[in-house]
């Protein structure tokens, strides 16, 4: 019946000419919000929404929620875009889709059950790509010019230039070619008798993003004079000398970056005391894959693994609670409510636990908050009660964690966090199950949090113990 519904609608949108329809353009590699507003006081009692996307008339349910739980648990590991329940009471269902690729192009269909009817919100995605730097190359045996650019969307044009701003398109052949990631490579091929000495330009135009890239190439008519020669040798020594100077500080550079990694992992497996690390977070504010992160960029010889559970729903359930990183170094969590009085609803049952265990171990605490998620007047009022209440149990106030922090809100929460008294802010991108390959510069952020960890577990014992005389 959905199918058939979001069907029905198209058919009607084509007729109408698209009135109905908000356009959304994408850029591959970048996050979209795709948006579904509605007048929360409305909602039906068992608050039903979906979510359906359409491409060349083949539709498919991609998200649906009940009473504000996900109905495609097994699918969510697999299913592209994101859905956030919690945002229901505010009027908002919309989708998040993250990393953007040509297969996500086409219509979006959010459906709200509403207590009169339901609300339906038609959305068109186009999704754009940036084409590579142009490659120009020269044959000499038949006095041609190729220009080659790939995996771009859509097809490009591409224009000649040359002597003073001269127009040497028309001379040109271009071909387009799909290739299998929905994505056009271009060939521009110019056959040009140079007869004087003249610089030879090519630039592949992508209309709709209004991106040009202009690759140039100085040309001369003949063989080489020995001149020529001599000014050419007297060029390619010194810059092939700078070059291999170049060479040689990345590979020192890439050495040295290694042993400083060797020697932060080495430092985290020589920690002999038992030391628990409490991540306390929101549901789908990264808390899991910080966890997941951790493990990997320390266990460089294994493979990623979703050891702490992340994408599983409900997420406040998620298993396990504790994960090891080392014999003596364990990352456990401390998942609160998704609502708005989040710590209020849980305080005095954490508060009880982390007293009990309050000698058994070092914990330092890290407060784990996703960049996504802006902060109300309700919100910076719990934050503020868990920071003072993490105080009286351990000494001193929690770290802070921003996830997903290419997002635009980093710095303001930065400001806010550390204006509340945390010693120290991190913000990572996470590792994910989607997006895992490993990169160093990311390993040795993860490892640096680790053992600032480790440094506040030792400082705050210190702290705590008493002065003999």
């Amino acid at each position: 019946m959905k199918l058939f519904s979001i069907g029905l609608i198209l058919l009607v949108i084509q007729c109408t000419g698209g009135s109905l329809v908000k356009k959304i353009t994408g850029v591959r590699g970048s996050d979209v919000w795709i948006e579904c507003m509605f007048d929360a006081a409305k909602m039906s009692q068992d608050k039903p929404v979906w979510w359906l996307h359409c491409e060349n008339s083949n539709c498919t349910e991609i998200q649906y929620f009940r009473d504000g739980v996900d109905q495609q648990q097994d699918r969510a590991a697999s299913r592209r875009g994101r859905v956030y329940p919690d945002k229901f009471r505010e009027g908002t269902a919309s989708l998040f889709i993250e990393n953007v690729q040509m297969s996500d192009k086409g219509h979006y269909e959010c459906t709200v059950v509403l207590r009169e009817r339901p609300y339906t919100k038609i959305s068109v995605l186009t999704v754009l790509a940036s084409y590579e730097p142009p490659q120009l190359t020269e044959a000499l045996d038949t006095r041609s010019f190729t220009c080659s650019s790939r995996n771009g969307f859509p097809p490009a044009l591409v224009t000649w230039t040359g002597g003073s701003g001269m127009n040497y398109t028309p001379d040109s052949v271009t071909q387009h070619t799909p290739n299998p990631e929905g994505l056009y490579d271009v060939v521009s091929k110019l056959t040009r008798n140079v007869t004087e000495e003249e610089t030879i330009c090519c630039t592949v135009w992508n209309q709709p993003l209004q991106e040009n890239k202009t690759n140039c190439m100085r040309v001369t008519p003949g063989q080489e004079t020995d001149d020529q020669h001599s000014i050419l040798i007297g060029i390619l020594i010194p810059v092939t000398l700078f070059i291999l100077a170049c060479v040689g500080f990345m590979i020192y550079r890439y050495f040295k970056g290694r042993q400083n990694l060797a020697t932060k992992r080495e430092r985290i497996s020589n920690c002999s005391h038992h030391t628990v690390i409490v991540l306390i977070g929101k549901p789908e504010h990264g808390v899991p894959s910080l966890i997941n992160s951790c493990v990997y960029a320390y266990k460089t010889d294994e493979p990623f693994k979703n050891r702490a559970g992340a994408m599983r729903h409900p997420p406040h359930y998620a298993k396990p609670e504790e994960v090891p990183l080392t014999e003596h170094i364990t990352i456990t969590r401390a998942l609160l409510q998704p609502e708005d009085r989040f710590w209020t609803s849980e305080r005095e049952a954490y508060l009880d636990k982390w007293r009990r265990e309050e000698q058994s171990h070092r914990r330092p605490f890290v407060f784990v908050h996703s960049c996504i998620d802006k902060l109300t007047a309700i919100t910076k009022d719990e934050i503020q009660k868990l920071f003072e209440d993490v105080k009286s149990v351990s000494g001193s106030y929690p770290f802070t964690v921003l996830t997903m922090k290419n997002f635009g809100t980093a710095d303001e929460l930065k400001r806010f966090f550390k204006d509340l008294g945390s010693k120290r802010v991190f913000t990572f991108h996470n590792y994910t199950i989607q997006k895992h390959k490993r990169n160093a510069k990311r390993d040795e952020e993860f490892l640096d949090f680790v053992n600032a960890c480790i440094d506040e577990a030792v400082d705050t014992e210190l702290e705590m113990v008493p002065l003999t005389r």
